[in-house]
């Protein structure tokens, strides 16, 4: 069950190319170039603390704007990613926002020789 509309369409979340796009929380060991630093935010009117509600659920959309983001720049990863939250509320409704960035990286080509 989805508690949240995160406007993205069925196409793009199945677009592969899109979904192997790396995302990390720290370093990866492949040499890259970085292209450049991304963020991304989003609101949903939701309850952080519904007992029904999926964090997993909800991060998934942010975490694939962040690759989709990362793909228009045919890049090969997002590293370093820092993901943060905020519950607040609006005229008495619980919103949660969430903030992503990280910086998109290009793999290099090494050759041994």
């Amino acid at each position: 069950m989805s508690f949240f509309h995160d406007g993205l369409t069925e196409d793009e979340k199945n677009n592969e190319q899109i979904q192997d796009v790396t995302l990390s929380t720290g370093n990866v060991n492949v040499k890259y170039i970085v292209r450049d630093v991304i963020f991304i935010a989003e609101r949903h009117q939701i309850d952080l603390f519904d007992e029904q509600l999926d964090l997993n659920e909800v991060f998934s959309s942010i975490m694939f704007k962040l690759k989709k983001k990362a793909f228009s720049y045919g890049a090969d990863a997002v590293i370093n990613c820092h993901f943060e939250h905020e519950a607040v509320k609006e005229e008495g409704l619980p919103y949660l926002e969430l903030f992503a960035y990280g910086t998109v990286v290009q793999f290099t080509q090494t050759t041994i020789g």
